[in-house]
């Protein structure tokens, strides 16, 4: 059963009030875990937990993920979320709404008369020489202009006439794979799965994107929950985006294709359960195997029954931590009278989970265990899942 909420006051001050008011989406969305809400957010079950806690201030790429899993309406939790800023600190939020299209305003009878204009206090060969420089100016500029690079992403401003607008969100594929929304600075598409390819665009933040797959690439970190991913996203057109810097993730059963740079996924791992020499009454759960980039560890135990897999590690593997390695301590009433089994799986992030799983008892000996098809695939999903 999942832990209970602290409970919130909700008129013990504006940040209460927004939390208690956060909560109730998640309850009219029928109540979902927060690990659930977690592998649509993009975010962390305890950093979606902390936004509803009230006791700090949530931000708002935080709270859009939030309701934006619950089905909610995210423009209006916007609006709140400002508002929240104004009732804390007293100021207008540092997040502006976008800038309306700006027109020139037609002069009211009541205004006074503009002045006469420059040329028409020049005298007529002035007039002439600058109409002659006016129109050499706009060659130039059209020559300019023929050669510039189309830009798969146009400009607000060239839409409306604004100088300065930024950019609007590309138009979505008919039937994408599946989507994910841009926050924070934007998410740059690249033309590889790997940092150092050419930048293609910036696609800006709130931007809900089709994807027509994905592939494995070079392991970049969540912008926000710090965790591990391999996946980059690939664009119906051309390019793609990594995975740690977009909300959502692809669905699950949907297997990597190619793209440029990419590199081939996990093909082996290997479980082995040691005691820990550091932590008195723990086992050590390490792994081995190839192509590794993120392993996570899951145990199926429980007194209660039907038993349920459970993460008990999320590690990669690093210059300064070598190795697949986590400590784990059960204690004697949470094992339950069924042998406790353990597994380790290849990820790919979180919520990445892959066929590529070794299972072992965590009897006396530690006997490799044959799982179930639909064993193996509850097991993976524990293990790969965000950390809470």
């Amino acid at each position: 059963m999942a832990r209970q909420e602290k409970m919130v006051d909700p008129a013990a001050g504006p940040l209460q009030a927004f939390a208690y008011e956060l909560r109730k989406v998640r309850a009219e969305a029928g109540s979902p875990t927060y690990r659930v809400l977690a592998r649509t957010a993009g975010y962390g079950a305890g950093t979606l937990s902390e936004a509803a806690g009230g006791v700090r201030r949530p931000t708002l790429d935080v709270v859009l993920a939030y309701v934006g899993a619950c089905q909610g309406d995210v423009g209006l939790w916007r609006e709140r979320w400002q508002e929240l800023q104004i009732a804390l600190d007293g100021a207008a939020p540092p997040e502006a709404p976008d800038v309306p299209t700006w027109t020139r305003p037609e002069p009211s009878p009541a205004d006074p008369p503009a002045p006469a204009g420059l040329t028409a206090r020049l005298g007529p060969l002035w007039r002439w020489k600058l109409g002659v420089f006016a129109a050499l100016a706009a060659l130039v500029i059209g020559a300019v202009g023929a050669f510039a690079i189309d830009d798969p992403y146009p400009s607000r401003a060239a839409a409306s006439g604004q100088a300065g607008a930024a950019p609007p969100c590309p138009a979505q594929a008919a039937k994408p794979a599946f989507t994910a929304v841009t926050y924070g600075a934007g998410a740059r598409v690249r033309a590889g799965a790997a940092r150092d390819t050419a930048p293609l665009v910036t696609i800006p933040a709130g931007c809900t994107v089709g994807f027509a797959g994905y592939c494995v690439g070079e392991k970049i970190h969540d912008s926000t929950g710090g965790t591990p991913d391999v996946r980059w996203f690939e664009l119906p057109g051309g390019g793609v985006v990594a995975s740690g810097i977009v909300h959502g993730n692809p669905p699950a059963g949907l297997a990597p294709s190619h793209c440029s740079d990419d590199r081939p996924g996990p093909a082996a791992v290997r479980l082995a359960v040691g005691a820990d020499p550091d932590l008195p009454g723990a086992m050590r759960l390490s792994a081995t195997g190839t192509r590794l980039d993120i392993v996570g560890f899951a145990a199926l135990y429980g007194p209660d029954s039907p038993r349920r897999w459970r993460q008990v590690g999320f590690t990669e593997e690093s210059v300064a931590k070598p190795g697949f390695r986590v400590p784990w301590k059960l204690e004697p009433s949470e094992a339950g009278p069924d042998p406790v089994l353990i597994v380790a799986a290849a990820c790919l992030g979180g919520d990445g989970p892959t066929a590529v799983v070794d299972a072992r008892s965590a009897a006396s000996g530690h006997p490799e265990v044959v799982l179930s098809a639909a064993d193996r695939v509850a097991a993976a999903a524990a293990a790969c899942a965000y950390p809470a």
